[in-house]
């Protein structure tokens, strides 16, 4: 029952029926109350006018001085005569009237056998002074109102000779005003009820749609905006109801679009090739991409502090309010999973000026930290390259001027070790320009097709005295059937001797050196040059095609080369659109492995 009146229905069908009813209930006793008073105004009137009547001949009688039974004789008979005309015209025969004589006794009264003449009536004593005067009395023993009117008579000189006393039942006039009443509050009652109904029905017209609109609001709340709100009048009801389903599909309108921004953004986010962390103004993680926790290597849960997650050397203080960028080093004491990122921190504004987080964009800017890396070790390799040469002729040099040229045996001597290191000098120069026109595509390549044996048997004629003098055997293997490759014959001669030579002076006496050649595919050939020597650590192996990278520097210098030919050999197989590897084992050996793509897919690449 409760529950019930909350509604708002209810509500509306109380509150207007309780209005009703007051003003029903107002205007009901403002009626009887207006009713009583006129039914009472009019009763005296008649008490006045029938008092009026006798006033005259009462008074004519009692100014004659007649005896007392005479006067009595005479009041009687203007009584009659004023009850036989009330009669006739129908009006009440309740009303009592009695003359008093000017001392106050009763000398007549309407009522046959009144028990009160002869006897002083007290309540028109009390009324002396007045001409007229009316009030109620109240029977003590039955209870009931009667209206009394008194008139007193004068004679011409004004003194009072007598009273007219009229007493009437006021039954009548309040049986009139409750039979008024009952019609009045059945009327009341009839008109409460259809108001009720009218109310509840009105209430209905108003509650329905609101009902409605609140079960669609509910369902929006719960996420389905797809349904609309039927649209039945063109008042305020249905203007609201207009609105509502406007704004229903205004917001899954806006609530599409947002997805759509979402899912973009999530693409986005997935598909970048930086990480990506949002942090709020506190600096706990709302938003990352699965990138950035590859980069860090593991895994990021939203609300870890940004701190925890990234090894920043300068903390940040939250609010951040200006973009910052700072160099993060990641796993620094392990160089084979050695990582730079570059963190672009900017901050995220609401409006012009509260600042509610930050977004890190994480970079990896690994490759280009070695490139910096290995273009300083490239200077300082080449400036000790060529600083070690000229140093050497120019102390050779200056020995010659200080009296050796006249020596010829140490004059000799001294201008072949300055000749030796003019050519290493030579040699060194002419591999960094090699190597600049590889990097800047500028070598020219005059690739022609050429069978296997062609292109390996001279390279395995070359080295065989070599090997034999340092009682090396050297072997060639290619397998039958082995298409042509398409190649530059003097590059790739290069790239063979280059190879070659390294395993012949890394290759202790009694070791072997096999050429060998295999398909590798349809499309590519596997050339392999594999040795028996000292072979290489594995944590060098990785970096054996960087330039001036000598595994063991001190003896490469005493065996010779610029520590250029790798890199050299690995810009002409790439150029060659073939791949090459080292696989090495320390003291087992090594091989070094390089692909030619065939005749055939070289016919669909750029010659």
């Amino acid at each position: 029952m409760l529950q019930a009146f909350k509604n708002l229905q209810w509500k509306l069908v109380v509150i207007f029926s309780l209005l009703i009813l007051i003003s029903v209930q107002l205007i009901g006793v403002t009626f009887l109350n207006s009713l009583q008073k006129f039914y009472s105004d009019d009763f005296i009137n008649s008490l006045r006018s029938q008092a009026n009547l006798l006033s005259s001949p009462m008074t004519q009688v009692l100014e004659e001085n007649k005896s007392l039974t005479e006067t009595k004789k005479e009041t009687d008979k203007f009584l009659k005569q004023l009850l036989y005309l009330n009669t006739k015209n129908g009006t009440t025969t309740t009303v009592e009237i009695e003359i008093l004589d000017d001392q106050g006794y009763v000398l007549s009264s309407s009522t046959e056998n009144s028990k009160n003449i002869g006897k002083k009536n007290l309540r028109a004593q009390n009324a002396t002074g007045k001409l007229d005067s009316t009030f109620i009395r109240r029977d003590r023993a039955t209870g009931k109102d009667y209206q009394i009117y008194i008139k007193q008579l004068e004679n011409t000189n004004q003194q009072r000779i007598g009273t007219i006393y009229i007493e009437a039942s006021l039954d009548p006039i309040y049986a009139k005003i409750r039979r008024i009443g009952e019609l009045l509050f059945r009327s009341s009652s009839v008109t409460l009820v259809a108001t009720a109904i009218l109310i509840i029905l009105l209430s209905r017209t108003i509650t329905t749609p609101l009902k409605e609109i609140t079960q669609q609001a509910t369902a929006m709340a719960a996420g389905d905006f797809n349904q609309q709100v039927a649209v039945k009048s063109d008042d305020e009801i249905g203007r609201l109801a207009r609105a509502f389903n406007y704004l229903a599909a205004h917001l899954r309108r806006a609530l599409s679009q947002n997805e759509e921004e979402r899912e973009k953004l999530e693409t986005v986010l997935a598909n970048m090739s930086d990480g990506v962390l949002a942090t709020d103004h506190k600096g706990n993680i709302i938003v990352k991409n699965s990138w950035v926790e590859k980069m860090i290597g593991s895994e990021i849960k939203l609300g870890d502090r940004l701190k925890d997650v990234l090894p920043m050397e300068d903390n940040i203080v939250f609010p951040l309010d200006h973009v910052h960028e700072e160099y993060i080093e990641l796993h620094p004491n392990d160089p084979n999973s050695f990582m730079m990122i570059k963190a672009t921190f900017t901050p995220i504004k609401r409006g012009e000026k509260e600042l509610v987080g930050l977004i890190a964009v994480l970079s990896d800017v690994t490759e280009e930290e070695k490139l910096d890396r290995q273009r300083k070790d490239f200077v300082a390799n080449v400036s000790h390259e060529l600083r070690t040469p000229l140093t050497t002729i120019k102390s050779y040099l200056e020995a010659l001027k200080d009296g050796a040229i006249h020596q010829p045996d140490i004059a000799s001597h001294f201008l072949n070790v300055a000749d030796t290191e003019a050519e290493r000098m030579a040699r060194l120069i002419s591999d960094l320009l090699q190597l600049s026109r590889l990097d800047a595509r500028e070598s020219y390549f005059d690739k022609q097709p050429i069978t296997i044996e062609h292109l390996l048997q001279p390279v395995y004629e070359r080295f065989s005295m070599t090997c034999k003098q340092k009682d090396i055997a050297l072997r060639l293997h290619i397998d039958d059937g082995l298409p042509m490759v398409v190649v530059d014959r003097d590059k790739m001669d290069q790239v063979l001797d280059n190879i070659v030579s390294n395993a012949v002076k890394y290759t202790p006496a009694s070791g072997s050196i096999t050429i060998k050649a295999i398909q590798s595919d349809s499309n590519m050939v596997q050339i392999s040059i594999a040795d028996t020597g000292l072979g290489i650590p594995k944590q060098d192996i990785s970096r054996l095609f960087e330039r001036f990278y000598r595994v063991d520097k001190a003896r490469s210098r005493t065996l010779g080369g610029t520590g250029l030919g790798l890199s050299i050999a690995q810009e002409i197989v790439h150029s060659h659109n073939g791949e090459i590897w080292i696989e090495s084992e320390y003291e087992q050996g090594t091989t070094v492995f390089f692909t030619l793509p065939t005749r055939s897919e070289a016919n669909g690449t750029d010659q």
